[in-house]
């Protein structure tokens, strides 16, 4: 299919979730993905997310355990630029697909193993499933339930697609290495990694504890304590509901005052409202008064009133239910496929645009083994030529830099994942600042491993020095709305005149153009908006307040993988391109198992039920007599598994339970049957007998992991989690890197720079010198930090 990466072969193993939505985002984006499937499909094929995931692929049958079979996916394997999988490295070796027989057979093949927990830590053994994941790890108790006590199901599938996001991006990253080197190399990213990744935001550890949110539940009312921002969901007079965020200069008395608290709240000028705390009165006020005024009005007065005093807020709907708005409609991100069972159905666009080499629209997704009878040309393809230089790399993205003119956390997460594999990142900030650094934690998540230059760009001189560093850049990124950049003289067509070999990547909330394009966007805004909110309540319940992953993270994976489908389009074509990733794309794509019918009504891909305890009678929850015990065995070797250790062997051979569509087909008389076998014994028990028999299941973790991994050698070890003695916090622990490649890893390094503390550096590198920089700087037009060591004043802390 036409895109960016229409020159690329990819063969998905698909027999777990995140692979097939690791092959979708490719296929999206032009690659020739086939799906290699089990003889009638693995056991989620039969569902409705097949009509999304599998979009655009082909699909062959075959059965890795059989002989022959592997040998034709081996033969497969010989045409391709990349294999995705999810295979353990232990089951992978024995079936001759382990990394290393690989290497050897197909030197310059990509691998992206999408593993459970990772060889090299401590869950290593342990089964995998999403579920089973969040379980162990305790992101299910991160979210607390207004329903009832104890661990909540995750409502939206947060990790797997995290997961698929991280195996794109280290499959791309990999890709652009074996261009320098001329090999290829594994990838692994698991889902513990997903986790991780998702974390760093509110997870960090600091000498002294500071940090802009409350350690805990992240749903709570009072979670960002004194800190001067609102942002969650309310109810509203006529019984719907709406999000804010007060985030952006003047955004908390902005939202004040329509609320009717003008008279009691303080201004604050300036870029660093945020670092003022709030007073008794105001904290009274943004925490407690405010939820009954949000009662006085309906929801759509509010909106409007919130968007005119440009403060953000957006309803929350139900998943698909934003394919209807007229800003999804102005920019064409809802599209209509042909559909067997619904006649047409409505999904979201490829989430990233091109503007040189736009994507075809997707074709419906295969039945299963649609190609069988093309195996044998399948097979005989032969993979393009590779122009690779030959030459040794250490990091796979070294020689690459990007020039970020962002703020705020998406756009510069992004860059901070593309720091850790190796490209120089550039952050340009004002000389007030970007507008989250009063939020230790948060900033320097998304800004770790950086370089910071200050440039008044409003002056001739300033601009000038950023021109002059963009016309040695790869990428240039920003978030400023519609036509400010171009005001600042930093638009496409001033830039990409410059450098023609530019990648320019825009990434605002909604697009360009539109009727919702000069709007604010924060998460999770965007995330409620587009139905996480409602995939978290479970199925006839109300919204929840949060769930685990939101479009800030989810838009800093979509433009890392975006900046590597560019490198990769133009390192064939030899020019730059304009690119759009705005957080209403990222966050479309995130739920994109869900869809519109012909009647342009919502249909869920699956749902959480009424308990918030799981998906299904064999991926869920149970309640035992002290609490609670996850399992995850859908598969059929599982699900007999499962029944013969709570002595129901005859369940196996009951049509009804015959296969998984079957069994989906009659979930509650499945349900009724397991019910009982755990409530009648304790987690412990239950867990001992079932583990004992093979049957994947965990007790759900009674608090969070991730804090906890901060302290564990082997994660620092493994680089995924650094410390920094001397940052400009102090004494910190943070997550570091979550793409693990074979030949060329990456490496989290470095806490988040001063404000200009490599101004000096990054001028000299561009041609200035001494006596320029100093006139730069004493005039106020560029800035240099005063001392780069050393720690800065931090008056923000929820803790």
């Amino acid at each position: 299919m036409p895109g960016p990466l229409d020159h690329l072969v990819v063969i998905e193993l698909s027999t777990e979730m995140p692979v097939a939505i690791a092959g979708m985002l490719l296929a999206d984006h032009g690659a020739d993905v086939l799906k290699v499937e089990p003889r009638g499909g693995a056991y989620f094929a039969h569902e409705l997310t097949r009509k999304s995931w599998d979009r655009s692929k082909r699909s062959v049958e075959l059965d890795v355990a059989d002989a022959d079979d592997r040998a034709a996916l081996r033969g497969l394997l010989s045409g391709a630029d990349i294999f995705i999988h999810a295979l353990e490295e232990g089951e992978a070796k024995a079936l001759g697909l382990d990394g290393e027989s690989l290497a050897r057979d197909y030197p310059e093949l990509i691998v992206s193993a999408l593993t459970a927990y990772g060889a090299d830590t401590p869950f290593a053994d342990r089964p995998r499933g999403e579920g089973l994941a969040a379980a162990l790890l305790g992101t299910m108790i991160d979210k607390s339930s207004p329903f009832r006590e104890g661990p909540v199901y995750l409502g939206h599938p947060a990790l797997h697609y995290g997961q698929a996001f991280l195996g794109v991006i280290g499959a791309l990253t990999a890709i652009r290495a074996r261009r320098t080197s001329g090999k290829g190399q594994r990838v692994e990213s698991s889902l513990l990694d997903a986790m991780l990744a998702q974390s760093p935001m509110n997870n960090w550890w600091q000498e002294e504890g500071i940090s802009y949110i409350k350690a805990g539940d992240s749903g709570a009312v009072d979670r960002f304590g004194r800190t001067r921002l609102v942002t969650g969901m309310f109810e509203c007079g006529d019984g719907l509901f709406l999000q804010i965020h007060t985030g952006g200069q003047g955004g908390f008395k902005a939202a004040m005052d329509q609320l009717g608290f003008g008279d009691r709240v303080s201004v604050v000028k300036g870029a660093a409202e945020m670092s003022v705390p709030l007073s008794d009165d105001e904290y009274h006020i943004a925490r407690v008064e405010i939820f009954d005024a949000f009662k006085a009005r309906p929801r759509a007065e509010w909106i409007a009133l919130f968007q005119a005093a440009d403060v953000a807020a957006l309803p929350v709907l139900e998943p698909a239910e934003v394919l209807l708005d007229e800003q999804v409609e102005f920019v064409g991100q809802r599209i209509a496929l042909p559909d067997a069972e619904f006649g047409t159905i409505y999904q979201a666009a490829p989430a990233v645009r091109f503007d040189r080499t736009p994507c075809a629209a997707p074709r419906p997704a295969p039945a299963i083994g649609a190609d069988n009878d093309a195996l044998t040309d399948l097979i005989a393809r032969k993979r393009g030529e590779l122009a690779a230089a030959g030459k040794p790399i250490d990091r796979p993205l070294e020689g690459i830099k990007v020039v970020d003119f962002s703020s705020f956390f998406a756009v510069g997460f992004g860059g901070r994942l593309l720091s850790d594999l190796g490209a120089d990142v550039i952050k340009v900030e004002t000389p007030d600042g970007d507008q989250m650094r009063p939020l230790p934690d948060c900033f320097d998540a998304a800004q770790r491993g950086k370089r910071d230059i200050v440039l008044n760009l409003k002056q001739p001189e300033a601009l000038e020095a950023a021109l002059k560093l963009v016309a040695e850049a790869d990428v240039v990124t920003h978030n400023l709305r519609p036509g400010k950049a171009d005001k600042l003289g930093i638009g496409y067509e001033a830039l990409s005149k410059i450098n023609p070999r530019l990648l320019y990547v825009y990434l605002p909330g909604y697009g360009s153009r539109g009727p919702k394009s000069l709007l604010k966007s924060f998460a999770p805004l965007v995330s409620g908006w587009t139905g996480l909110l409602y995939e978290g309540g479970g199925a006839g319940n109300p919204p929840t307040r949060s769930v685990f992953g939101n479009e800030d993270y989810n838009n800093g994976f979509l433009g890392a993988a975006g900046i590597l489908m560019g490198l990769e389009r133009r390192a064939i074509s030899g020019v730059g391109d304009y690119m759009e990733i705005p957080q209403l794309h990222s966050s479309l794509w995130t739920t994109s198992e869900h869809f519109l019918d012909a009647d342009k009504q919502v249909v869920y891909g699956f749902r959480l039920d009424k308990d918030q305890a799981g998906y299904n009678a064999l991926d869920r929850l149970y309640r035992t007599s002290d609490g609670w015990l996850c399992i995850a065995c859908r598969q059929d070797d599982r699900f007999a598994a499962l029944a013969r250790a709570v002595g129901q062997a005859g369940l196996i051979d009951d049509p009804r339970f015959a296969s998984p569509k079957e069994r989906s087909l009659h979930d509650a008389a499945l349900l009724a049957a397991l019910a009982p076998w755990f409530a009648d014994k304790t987690s412990a028990e239950a867990f001992a007998l079932l583990d004992a028999a093979g049957v994947p299941c965990e007790i759900p973790a009674a608090k969070s992991w991730v804090r906890e991994a901060l302290w564990q050698d082997w994660a620092v070890t493994s680089n995924r989690v650094i410390e920094n003695f001397d940052s400009m916090y102090g004494h910190v622990r943070q997550f570091g890197s979550f793409i693990h490649l074979s030949d060329t890893p990456g490496h989290a390094r470095k806490s988040a720079p001063r404000l200009g503390e490599h101004t000096r550096q990054i001028l000299a590198e561009i041609g200035y010198a001494p006596d320029a920089i100093d006139a730069l700087i004493n005039s106020g037009k560029a800035m240099q930090a005063a001392d780069v060591t050393g720690r800065i004043q931090s008056r923000v802390s929820a803790a």
